[in-house]
């Protein structure tokens, strides 16, 4: 396994191990994949969805049997509905006595099976064969996890090649460009929507048709940077960011929609159900009501085969004005305007998710990242931690809410150890507070979602990190500026106000 994993171009294993799975992760030692310990399994899952985002090889993490397979599963399932190529391995009961030994045992192919492309156990063929499978399968339009099993007795027998068999070639699907094509011209008011399929490989096809077209274009949050945001024909971040009646509004104006690898898994509402879409993309997406024209291949070829006629309508996004004080817009857009355009923001998911997700500009392929389909608190922090790792040269930055902090303070440990030089600015409103606008809109007093935070930059210094706590959004940029000069970790914590949420989410 780990023989067949290096040759892949796999680099790190990320995960918690357990005696069950030590013998894989001493196979990976010995194979010259690194493995990073993490302080929670579900920070494993993240960072080993990050890189296979990054670099497109399945990013690997591993975990022991019982709680460490469950532990794992929010993070498999974040992939799942991020559409990120990941191998999951969890160690599993020794084979020889499953029947019997209920200790720790948990059903892990029912577990892993809804939220994977596939859940396999070792052991039932060819072991070689079975991991190459399932990269090629975690790979695969749509890109997903892969599940393996690996019993711990079956871990430490020889293996023995068997025969190959050849891979079966699917037919080709002829893609309807025409009758898209035809539809694009017949448009008076079409819009480009740009979404998660759409790789960075095809950016530069995307661009152009843009640049062809001159219609407005609309990007959801993990195509954020395929087009650039600064291009005067851009109109907005759709799929449930701040001031999404404003963007909604745009989208219904529209005579046609081109979606180009537009996938409905990061819309929190069925809006895209009601609208004409003809679709673009690498696997059909149709489902339920949403039954879109679609034309499936290969993303930039597609693209570039279209040659539409330019287009005369505009959409303009209604601008909104930071309020004054402790604001989180104004703070993401002082951050933004010191940070290097081509540097890496990841983000994790509360009410500053909606607001990066809409304001934070993005330039460039591949440097923004947030957890939008399952939308999984505590994304942010390991997003960073894979990010550095596979761009060790460029600035990165993490925005993450106090509450998704305190559910990865362990992850400190692993940036002090690999001395990661992570920008973490830790919005601190003392409140869940995208729960609390959600129960005060319906009616509800606020309610079990206030707490106390601690002093974040102390945190830091205790794990050996410089921190700073600022009373303003100026002392912010200030420290902002400081730390991306130095490249070292840095733990920034900024008290801010909730009540612009209200106004924007």
């Amino acid at each position: 396994m780990a023989g067949t994993l290096a040759a892949r171009g796999v680099q790190y294993v990320f995960g918690l191990p357990g005696g069950e799975i030590v013998a894989f992760i001493d196979a990976c030692r010995r194979a010259g994949i690194r493995f990073l310990l993490t302080g929670h399994e579900a920070s494993a899952a993240w960072m080993a969805q990050v890189v296979g985002q990054i670099t497109g090889v399945p990013g690997v993490c591993a975990s022991t049997l019982g709680p460490g397979a469950t532990n794992l599963v929010t993070g498999v399932a974040n992939a799942w509905l991020d559409r990120a190529p990941m191998l999951a391995v969890t160690a599993q009961v020794p084979g020889a006595a499953i029947d019997t030994m209920t200790h720790q045992r948990v059903p892990l192919d029912r577990l892993f099976a809804p939220v994977t492309k596939g859940s396999f156990a070792v052991g039932f063929g060819d072991t070689v064969a079975l991991i190459d499978r399932s990269m090629d399968l975690a790979a695969a339009p749509r890109p997903g996890p892969v599940h393996i099993a690996l019993a711990s007795d079956l871990a430490v027998h020889e293996y023995h090649e068997q025969p190959r068999q050849a891979a079966i070639e699917l037919p080709a699907v002829a893609p309807d460009l025409a009758a898209i094509s035809l539809r694009l011209e017949a448009a008076a008011r079409p819009l480009v929507l740009i979404g998660l399929g759409a790789t960075p490989a095809a950016a530069p096809a995307i661009r152009a048709i843009i640049d062809k077209l001159q219609a407005p274009f609309l990007v959801t949050p993990k195509a954020k940077g395929i087009a650039s945001e600064d291009h005067p024909l851009f109109a907005g971040v759709a799929s449930g960011m701040a001031i999404d009646r404003d963007i909604v509004a745009i989208i219904k104006s529209a005579d046609l929609i081109l979606g180009i690898g537009f996938d409905p898994v990061e819309c929190d509402k069925t809006w895209f159900a009601d609208v004409d879409v003809v679709s673009i993309d690498s696997a059909s997406m149709a489902e339920g009501r949403y039954r879109p024209m679609e034309a499936i291949g290969d993303l930039g070829s597609l693209v570039a085969s279209l040659n539409p006629a330019p287009k005369t309508w505009r959409a303009n996004l209604p601008k909104r004005e930071a309020r004054s004080g402790l604001s989180p817009l104004r703070l993401i857009e002082e951050l933004r305007s010191i940070f290097p355009r081509d540097g890496i923001a990841t983000c994790d998911v509360g009410s500053h998710k909606l607001v990066m997700g809409q304001f934070w500009r993005s330039y460039e392929p591949g440097t923004f990242f947030m957890s939008n389909g399952l939308s999984g608190m505590g994304f942010g922090l390991p997003a960073a931690i894979a990010a550095q790792l596979c761009h060790p040269q460029k600035p990165v930055i993490a925005v993450v809410g106090d509450g998704g902090m305190l559910m990865m303070l362990h992850d400190l440990v692993l940036i002090r150890e690999l001395n990661l030089p992570i920008l973490i600015v830790v919005l601190s409103d003392r409140s869940l507070s995208l729960i609390r606008v959600s129960e005060e809109r319906r009616g509800f007093p606020a309610y079990g979602v206030d707490f106390t935070p601690p002093d974040f930059a102390a945190v830091a210094q205790a794990f050996g990190i410089t921190g700073q706590r600022v009373a303003s959004i100026d002392e912010a940029k200030s420290c902002a500026e400081q730390a991306l000069t130095n490249r070292a970790p840095f733990v920034l914590d900024v008290p801010i106000g909730y009540g612009e949420y209200y106004d924007l989410v």
